[in-house]
């Protein structure tokens, strides 16, 4: 073994608990998705539209094959398949059998050693996607092919994500005597980066090594692509390290695989740095790295940056491409420079690129994010008649900003322009349907458009059930609200932190709290006897910790308008001592609260906190003007924030 082929065990988990694996590799899955070989004489029986024509090509495939001439064989190899066909006028799934056993015959008669042509025709059948024709062929071969057909078999099951046949073809080739290169071995780790077995990856690379075969920057790069898929950073980047150890560049692939994971951990920083490494090592970016980095500084609100890497590019003789133009228009609308984004928009449009599917939804949704809606709609209506593709997102942008103003007339007719466009509406045009009747209490209506959304096979998700969850709750319907949550439920989708939340709020405002805090406490897995034994057991304050601030601030609000002003103060210290940060309304609650009962020095200190934490104080008059209501505004006790 040489030193560049270390075990990935020793290198990722040296000085951690070793892991469990298994015996050996092989794996047995069901070979169900292929084609069973067909019974011997079945090839006989075919007719082909043209012997002499069969015969001439497979005449030189095995020339082309005695030569090495590869690339040419199986050129020659695929036009054998297609002219064997026997029904030249039906479908390429009802003629691929047939032809491809024409062309199997036509080889393995014209030539006293067929096996290199017939191995060529594996090749050409798996390219051609003809996988079970090609699993057909290859069980027919009283010898195993060369092994660039083994691994093309195997890559092409993976390219179908038949995992379970690639992996038992993998033990049946081994039976037959395959000697398995670093190709077979990159082929197998990339089976278990799709199905998520990093272990199973480890284990394919330790046996790769214990046969005495390097790993090549693919191996590398598959195995890091693997574990950034898993949200193992640190692991890849150890992988990545030992691949510069061993004196192999890193291709722009590698570098994108770990850049893009950083990005998506918001570690842009750490992308940037990779970046200029990548350019010291004298690899030219090319337009995926750009586009990565580009949108890893909108995501986190870095506009300039961003645009100056946009700027950068024809540097490096990089043209812009639509995505690169996405990414900065969604970073322009998202840090509040519409002007900027327009801009950007004008100037791909002038550079002659078509906006996607994924641009109109960009500019739609940013433009009604920036209160345009009306400049929003006309816009959508330009790019409608201008014939361009268009998506659900946009349209569902429109529709959710309509809900969000209460203009419900236009978002149905939103949503019906949206059908008569051929684009059918998804789980996401019906939820913003649904929320917008129930934000102002029209349950019926919103029951009605979630009865139609069933009816129709789309199904709903936690955040439609939590819309009409809301709708019945703030309007009285608390039982109907808890029938939905255990329908929810009973259908497999579990309730979030919002779904309880809203539940809490219901059951506050019919004067509930005690039944509340149990709902809650049931929620976290914790025992109930009373409220008052809740609050009252100060020495096992961690038991009683609930793991989300929005459910700690609803029933905040809800002891408050109990006038349990007490509770409420203990609750949010539980809520701070675990690192939770409560909203504006929340603190000006309890500092109220604290004035009302004479305890000036406490609302002091609340409202010091607040600050301190970077709380913006809102004059909750306008928030909730019932509680305002219930002391004057001049009494000398209250502290308006």
């Amino acid at each position: 073994m040489t030193p560049s082929s270390p075990s990935l065990r020793r290198l990722l988990f040296s000085g951690r608990h070793p892991l469990a694996t298994h015996h050996h590799l092989r794996c047995r899955h069901s070979l169900s998705a292929s084609a069973p070989a067909p019974a011997a004489g079945a090839y006989a029986a075919t007719p082909a539209p043209s012997r002499d024509r069969a015969a001439r090509l497979a005449a030189a495939v095995h020339g082309a094959a005695a030569a090495k001439n590869f690339a040419h064989a199986i050129r020659l190899t695929k036009s054998l398949v297609q002219a064997s066909s026997s029904s030249p006028g039906g479908s390429p799934a009802s003629t691929a059998p047939t032809s491809a056993g024409a062309a199997f015959a036509a080889l393995a008669s014209t030539s006293t050693s067929p096996a290199p042509a017939l191995g060529v025709l594996v090749i050409a059948l798996c390219q051609m996607r003809l996988l079970d024709e090609a699993l057909s062929v290859f069980r027919r071969l009283r010898t195993l092919p060369e092994l660039p057909a083994c691994n093309a078999i195997l890559d092409g099951l993976v390219k179908a994500r038949r995992f379970g046949c690639a992996w038992e073809l993998f033990d049946e080739m081994l039976s037959r005597g395959m000697m398995p290169s670093v190709v077979t071995y990159n082929t197998l780790i990339n089976v278990c980066r799709h199905q998520g077995d990093v272990m199973k990856a480890q284990e394919v690379w330790d046996q790769m090594v214990g046969r005495q075969i390097d790993p090549n920057v693919v191996t590398y790069t598959t195995m890091i692509c693997a574990l950034c898929e898993e949200g193992c950073i640190g692991d890849a980047e150890r992988v990545f390290g030992a691949m510069k150890e061993a004196g192999m560049q890193p291709n722009l692939y590698t570098y994108n695989v770990l850049m893009s994971s950083h990005c998506q951990r918001r570690d842009v920083n750490s992308a940037f740095v990779l970046y200029q490494e990548l350019l010291k090592s004298g690899l030219v970016p090319n337009a995926v790295i750009f586009t990565t980095l580009i949108d890893g500084f909108c995501k986190v609100k870095r506009f300039g940056e961003a645009k100056e890497m946009f700027l950068d590019m024809p540097r490096f003789g990089v043209a812009p491409t639509v995505p690169v133009f996405n990414s900065l228009m969604d970073g322009a609308f998202k840090s509040g420079n519409t002007r900027e984004a327009l801009a950007v928009y004008e100037e791909m449009t002038r550079q002659g690129l078509c906006p996607d599917e994924f641009t109109c939804s960009i500019v739609v949704r940013g433009l009604c994010d920036g209160g345009q809606i009306q400049v929003a709609a006309r816009f959508l209506e330009g790019v409608r008649q201008s014939g361009a593709n268009l998506n659900a997102g946009a349209y569902n942008a429109l529709i959710d900003e309509y809900c969000k103003n209460g203009n419900l007339e236009e978002a149905l007719a939103t949503c019906t322009r949206m059908t008569e466009d051929g684009i059918e509406p998804n789980v996401v045009s019906y939820t913003s349907l649904i929320d917008g009747y129930s934000e102002v209490g029209n349950t019926q209506m919103a029951m009605a458009i979630y009865t139609e959304m069933v009816a129709k096979g789309i199904q709903p998700n936690v955040v439609t059930y939590t819309a009409l969850i809301r709708g019945h709750a703030k309007n009285g319907g608390l039982d109907a609200a808890f029938r939905l949550h255990k329908e929810m439920i009973e259908k497999g989708v579990s309730p979030n932190a919002i779904t309880v939340s809203v539940l809490v709020d219901g059951m506050c405002r019919e004067n509930r709290v005690q039944d509340a805090v149990r709902f809650v406490m049931e929620y976290s897995g914790m025992e109930y006897n009373d409220l008052h034994s809740f609050f009252s057991n100060s020495s096992a304050e961690e038991d009683h910790l609930i793991p989300n601030g929005v459910i700690h601030m609803t029933l905040i609000y809800g002891l408050y308008i109990d006038s349990q002003h007490y509770e409420a103060g203990k609750l949010f210290s539980y809520m701070r001592k675990s690192g939770m940060v409560p909203d504006s309304l929340t603190y000006t609650l309890l500092i109220r609260g604290q004035c009302m009962l004479g305890y000036v020095l406490n609302a002091m200190t609340l409202y010091a906190d607040m600050m301190k934490i970077g709380v913006k104080p809102t004059r909750c008059k306008v928030v909730c003007p019932e509680i305002w209501s219930w002391v004057p505004l001049n009494d000398t006790r209250t502290v308006v924030s």
